[in-house]
């Protein structure tokens, strides 16, 4: 039996709640077989659960008389998807409920057709009082309790406003490669067309008004210009590239800020993630975009797998982190981290810090950045590192948008601007050997 988008869409929800993958990989695997059309509506279903994720979980629990096995926990993400369609995308009520009831039988449980019959005509009937009732802040915000408690005591002036943001649609920003055209000459281009948009805060960013498909997308097949967030580009403009520089861009996946620092000067970039899979794609934007750089599959933390002991002049080092900046962009991220994996994910960190700076020149800059918000991952973190590297010296960023921290900047997601980013720069001096001078 063929599946229908609708099985599709419950498999991924199924799949995310046993935290088997992340959302984007899963969408990718499901959506090889669909059509347009049908990719798309899969797309909007399985990101607006995960954006009413906690909200949707209670109520269901309102809905159903008893909880479900553990071995029927499709039958969840079946309920789950209805209720989202019925109550957040405006489906036709009667298509909705039918499909999703037929959906049991394709996924092995035709018992429970009545039972997913009855909780969404149920859902149907108190649809107006349901979306209202918020019993817990989980699914006031929905976001996990933990998470809310530990950006309400980091940002006590501006939690409310994150997880705002957190929950709602990210603007898609342009970067324009400036060897190939202007910025201005390309926000002309793009008005002729009729396409709004206005220029962002760093120097080639552009942001749109309404999101377009690549097929759409003006320039971007000639490489002109690429995606990117304006808070990621600032990287680059931090960094400053220079002409002959040997620059190394360590967790480098997408590619982003490889290509950026090319357009922005004739350097030689290294290129180094862990994921062969993942660096084909910063390939596949450097061809596009007519771009050079030296490519490498390897474990950032072990350099004796990869460097080869000619020093870098500068360094991007963007630590894989709880991506706790880009859950309006990811919104499976407030599923798939907690309180554990985040001590996980600052131990690795720590070592990856380490060995990268040993491959750096004296002299040298070393730019440090996540897309977190979290203070463990960026200023506790730089502090520590500072304290045991007597060779590091911090420096201060000028021009870049966000919160002056003592140990660097931190941008939080805005309405219309950048996700939320962190950014610290430190310049490698000689080392202090200690003694006592004659």
């Amino acid at each position: 039996m063929k599946k229908s988008v609708r099985a599709h869409a419950a498999e991924v929800i199924n799949a995310l709640q046993s935290q088997q993958s992340n959302l984007d990989v899963l969408i990718r695997k499901h959506a090889k077989i669909l059509v347009e059309s049908d990719k798309k509506l899969l797309k909007s279903i399985c990101y607006g659960i995960c954006r009413e994720w906690f909200h949707l979980e209670e109520i269901e629990s309102q809905l159903l008389d008893k909880p479900l096995k553990a071995r029927d926990q499709i039958l969840s993400s079946i309920v789950r998807c209805g209720i989202y369609e019925l109550g957040w995308m405006g489906s036709k009520e009667h298509a909705v409920v039918s499909e999703y009831v037929d959906v049991t039988v394709t996924e092995g449980r035709p018992w429970a057709r009545g039972l997913v019959n009855a909780v969404l005509r149920q859902f149907i009937r108190k649809k107006s009082e349901l979306k209202m009732e918020r019993h817990s802040a989980q699914t006031l915000w929905n976001h996990p309790q933990w998470l809310i408690d530990i950006i309400k005591i980091n940002w006590p002036e501006h939690w409310e406003k994150v997880l705002v943001e957190n929950n709602v649609h990210p603007p898609m920003t342009l970067r324009v490669n400036r060897r190939r055209q202007s910025r201005d000459d390309y926000l002309a281009r793009i008005k002729a067309l009729g396409i709004e948009a206005e220029k962002g805060s760093a120097v080639d960013s552009v942001r749109l008004s309404q999101p377009l498909t690549l097929q759409a997308l003006e320039g971007f097949e000639e490489g002109v210009v690429s995606i990117q967030d304006e808070s990621s580009q600032w990287a680059s403009i931090i960094l400053n590239p220079q002409n002959n520089e040997r620059i190394l861009d360590a967790c480098a996946a997408p590619g982003g800020k490889t290509c950026h620092l090319l357009e922005m000067a004739d350097s030689h970039i290294t290129a180094l993630d862990i994921s062969e899979k993942r660096l084909f794609r910063i390939k596949e934007n450097l061809v596009r975009l007519g771009l050079r750089a030296e490519l490498i599959a390897a474990d950032a933390s072990h350099i004796e797998s990869w460097w080869d002991q000619q020093y870098f002049d500068a360094i991007i080092l963007d630590l894989p982190c709880s991506a706790t900046g880009v859950i309006r962009r990811n919104p499976d991220v407030r599923l798939m981290r907690s309180e554990t994996s985040l001590r996980s994910l600052i131990g690795m960190q720590t070592m990856i810090l380490d060995a990268a700076w040993e491959t750096l020149n004296v002299g040298g800059r070393f730019l440090v950045t996540t897309c977190s918000i979290l203070p463990q991952e960026n200023q506790l973190q730089i502090k520590k590192f500072l304290d045991r590297h007597t060779d590091a010296q911090l420096t201060s960023i000028v021009g870049a948008p966000g919160i002056n921290t003592e140990f660097g900047i931190q941008h939080l997601p805005t309405h219309a601007g950048g996700d939320g980013f962190f950014y610290s720069l430190l310049f490698k001096s000689e080392p202090d050997h200690g003694g006592v001078s004659a």
